[in-house]
């Protein structure tokens, strides 16, 4: 597919959805949230009013896989209110399975556990939001999409992969995050009382109507738990999607009758004159080591000239690296999001230097998941290298640390390689289902050959 220009995502909005609100399920009750409908309408029209081709869905109650995110692949998206009392009420809408494909790709260039599923019964926290919202889509092919029980920080990873995949196919696309705050506001409602309910409904609001990032990644989970959380996932995904981006974020509503925290928001994409992957091309740093900078000028050389660069560096520049090692070179946009990444865990040619001049070339214009980079591109790119040591076996788990080691898993012909130190992996159990996701093996797989191995990363 040839690269696309970049587009922005035009619009964005939080939805609640308890299916009581659809009024032939509430028959009448829907009307104790009027402000929620009046919100839910006014999002409708202005999200007509952005034409947007691609409408992502960001569901909480779909096909759940603990260690993976999920991505309806079929020809159509259809769900229904049987389970609550209302089978007539239907809702059908075209999958862009182009689409599909390239966040495929994306979240696998990331390193991002992504599953993809041929059926999906549309369950409420899809079925709700769309129902209101679908006057503002006509036209717009969907694309589903589910979370799992990662960390808000792979979440927000997840945007931003979804971010660079709508770039590369030029749409104008609308993100709908599906999201009920707390379900312990009340002691009459079904879930219950806490006081970090209202609290956590609180904060959430605050973080939505100021746009706090880090307030939301960095709520602790117990405090989510006790809460009733339902909206930090897909909160994470929106600003993951969004990141960089100039927002203009409205709370519309919040109310929570029936002990369940209900909030509406809108959100406005400003255009992007002036900005590379939504930040000012001087907010890109240079690269501060040799390596670095290397491979910057080993890809602009041969991007703009069709020359590999000879490299020459410094007498200190490989002060405290091994002559030879196994290397990684990754290639980002400025807002973060992976536009190139090749590199081998043994060396494959005399010297470092040389090992980074080739691998920075393959990954501008060999990765098989991306389009060559363009000299358009170039003012805009970061560069790092991974310098590695050589892998080692380990009889198990316990060996592992994904702060400090990345790591292999091999079956077979399979295998899967995660660097370490990753944002948002925490664990080991995370780090090895990644692993073998990459490998394309059952997470639960414990057949398989472990390595650990230790990098420098350069920047």
């Amino acid at each position: 597919m040839p690269e696309a220009a970049a587009m922005p995502i035009v619009y964005a909005c939080v939805s609640p959805h308890p299916p009581i609100i659809v009024p032939e399920v509430g028959r009448g009750r829907e009307r104790e949230v009027q402000r929620t409908l009046d919100a839910l309408g006014r999002v409708a029209r202005e999200m007509a009013a952005h034409r947007p081709e691609l409408a992502v869905l960001i569901a909480v109650h779909g096909p759940l896989h603990p260690a993976a995110f999920t991505l309806l692949d079929a020809d159509r998206a259809e769900g229904d209110f049987a389970q609550w009392g209302a089978p007539h009420v239907q809702l059908s809408f075209p999958v862009d399975r182009e689409a599909v494909g390239v966040v495929r790709q994306q979240a696998e260039a990331c390193g991002l556990p992504l599953r993809t599923v041929s059926r999906w019964d549309l369950d409420w926290s899809a079925t709700v939001p769309l129902y209101y919202l679908r006057s503002g889509l006509e036209g717009a092919r969907l694309l589903a999409l589910n979370i799992s029980f990662l960390p808000p920080q792979q979440h927000f990873r997840l945007g931003q992969a979804l971010r660079a995949a709508i770039e590369r196919l030029g749409r104008r696309a609308a993100v709908i995050a599906s999201a009920d705050l707390s379900h312990r506001l009340s002691p009459e409602g079904p879930y219950g009382f806490d006081p970090a309910g209202p609290e956590l409904d609180r904060l959430l609001e605050e973080a939505v109507a100021r746009w706090d990032v880090e307030a939301v990644l960095s709520m602790p989970l117990e405090f989510r738990e006790r809460a009733g959380d339902d909206a930090v996932p897909s909160l994470s995904v929106l600003m993951g999607a969004l990141d960089g981006l100039t927002v203009r974020p409205r709370v519309l509503s919040h109310e929570g009758p029936w002990g369940v925290g209900y909030m509406v928001a809108s959100v406005e994409v400003a255009a992007e004159t002036g900005l590379e992957d939504g930040l000012p091309r001087t907010a890109v740093r240079a690269p501060v080591h040799p390596l670095a900078r290397l491979a910057k000028e080993a890809v602009e050389a041969y991007v703009t000239r069709g020359e590999v660069l000879q490299p020459r560096l410094p007498e200190d520049a490989l002060a405290g690296l091994p002559q030879r090692a196994g290397v990684f070179v990754s290639i980002k946009t400025a807002s973060g999001a992976l536009r190139g990444c090749i590199g081998s865990v043994v060396p494959t040619r005399p010297s470092l230097a040389e090992e980074v001049v080739a691998y920075a070339i393959e990954s501008a214009t060999a990765d098989p998941r991306f389009p060559p980079v363009t000299p358009e591109e170039l003012d805009g790119l970061v560069y790092s290298v991974d310098v590695l040591s050589p892998p080692e076996p380990v009889t198990g788990p316990e060996a592992l640390d994904p702060r400090r080691y990345g790591v292999i898993v091999r079956k077979g012909p399979q295998r899967g390689l995660l660097l370490p130190d990753i944002e948002g992996v925490e664990t080991v159990e995370q780090q090895l289902a990644i692993a073998k996701a990459k490998a394309g093996l059952d997470p639960d797989d414990e057949q398989v050959e472990l390595y650990k191995f230790t990098v420098k990363r350069l920047t």
